[in-house]
């Protein structure tokens, strides 16, 4: 998120650096120099100029700003910045904030919200903040699609918890049903946690093909992935809401990629929040699922509006079924491939490095990733496994400010598919390519590429 604050003093800078500004990148604008340098020597984003003109506000390029916030306590100032702002940009959400008899005029703008200045502290602190943007943006997904079309959502090959939540979460906004918007993939769902989740809260994802993505007419939206995932052109695609960082350019209607965010149900949650929609005990326990298993329960690259997000499903969502979810039964093959995996663990420098050969389903690997964080000592868990003609390496680590998808693009995307957040991140490589680059797959080609980049990151080369 963006916010562009205006305001004639750093009284606000004061109040909202370590509130407001957690949830985003805010950019104060002020009227003198000297408060502008004062705020930027405090560590903040400032710029100065005249808040009379508005070529002011066009320097600050508008398109890109999520949210305006103003604070002027003079009435007539105040309501001159607020035409400049509607001027150039008329669905830009603004949160005004003044006394209660000194509001700012008497629009009836869909996209200002006025604030009486004792709610502040409340407001800052809750979620609320971002009603306004996230409306604009439900109203936008709603207007994409017309009543008559088929929506086909696509999810990606192998979908976990957090894009299963996403994708019941947008039929919901949209009023839909499963003949008329259903939830599609090209793979299909292995891991049995994930089978679990379709089975208890009654799902169900169809298989389909390229050639039928667009059939009759259909319509394309992506939830937690994007379209250069795939490999191919996907055709049209109207909808990419996603939480995973932008790798390759794309064309879509409408896009929200919030790489900050821990979970893409996040982002439908608030969502479904500014759409004032309460959801099902179904619609919660899949969203609550979604950003519990991509955050690790909030505790691996998650942010306050995954917080938020998640005690806002918590009263509404079924406990006792994610406990059934998360426990469901281990196929004994499984267990004898991690059992396999350990005995061959190799560690170097707190990375934990496993080759597990051959291997029936592609979830085991980064099970085994997961579970090498469990282990003393361990850091980082590289594992990689061969599943049918693909290399598929799987990273995760224990910290915030590591590496893991920036080091896996670096080795592995220019011959395969790479990427991930700092935490968490896959490789998946066609194995002649895999061949071609490193000469054979084994866990000591694998651990002499990777354990160097990242002992190197962690003495601090990030």
């Amino acid at each position: 998120m963006k916010y562009l604050a205006i305001c004639e003093d750093d009284l606000l800078f004061q109040f909202m650096r370590k509130l407001a500004t957690r949830r985003g990148e805010v950019l104060f604008l002020v009227e003198e120099e000297g408060v502008a340098r004062r705020i930027r020597r405090q560590g903040g984003s400032s710029q100065w100029g005249n808040l009379k003109n508005q070529s002011t506000y066009k320097k600050n390029h508008l398109e890109h700003i999520s949210q305006a916030i103003l604070f002027i306590r003079d009435a007539g100032l105040r309501e001159r910045v607020y035409q400049h702002l509607r001027r150039l940009n008329a669905k830009l959400p603004i949160l005004s904030l003044s006394s209660e008899q000194d509001a700012t005029g008497n629009h009836k703008d869909p996209f200002l919200r006025q604030l009486p200045l004792e709610d502040m502290f409340h407001e800052f602190c809750a979620p609320q903040l971002l009603d306004t943007f996230n409306r604009q943006k439900v109203d936008r997904v709603r207007s994409l699609f017309r009543e008559k079309d088929k929506i086909h959502i696509l999810l990606q090959h192998d979908p976990d918890p957090d894009a299963i939540g996403s994708a019941l979460a947008l039929r919901e906004l949209l009023g839909r049903n499963r003949a008329t918007t259903p939830i599609v993939t090209f793979g299909g769902v292995t891991r049995p946690e994930n089978l679990a989740m379709l089975r208890l809260l009654e799902i169900q994802i169809d298989r389909i093909t390229y050639e039928d993505l667009h059939q009759d007419g259909a319509r394309l939206a992506l939830v937690d992935v994007q379209p250069p995932y795939f490999g191919v052109s996907l055709g049209k695609v109207d909808l990419v809401v996603d939480h995973h960082p932008k790798r390759i350019p794309f064309t879509a209607r409408f896009t929200d990629l919030r790489p900050h965010y821990g979970a893409t149900s996040t982002i439908f949650t608030e969502y479904l929040r500014a759409g004032g929609m309460e959801p099902s005990q179904r619609l919660a326990t899949a969203l609550l699922y979604g950003i519990k298993t991509d955050t690790l329960f909030l505790e691996r690259g998650s942010q306050i509006a995954d917080l938020e997000a998640f005690t806002f499903l918590y009263p509404f969502a079924s406990r006792a079924m994610i406990t059934r979810m998360e426990r469901p039964e281990l196929p004994r093959e499984d267990l004898e491939a991690l059992g396999r995996a350990l005995s061959r663990l190799q560690l170097d420098d707190g990375v934990a490095v496993i080759h597990m050969g051959e291997v029936k389903r592609e979830d085991v690997i980064p099970q085994m990733a997961e579970f090498c964080l469990q282990i003393e000592g361990v850091e980082w868990g590289v594992v990689s496994g061969l599943c049918g003609d693909k290399v598929v390496i799987s990273v995760r680590n224990v910290g915030y400010v590591k590496s893991a998808g920036d080091i896996m693009k670096r080795l592995f995307d220019e011959i395969g598919s790479a990427g991930g957040h700092r935490a968490m991140a896959k490789a998946v490589i066609p194995l002649e390519r895999f061949k071609e680059r490193f000469g054979e797959v084994s866990e000591k080609v694998i651990r002499e590429a990777m354990v160097p980049l990242i002992t190197q990151r962690e003495d601090g080369n990030d």
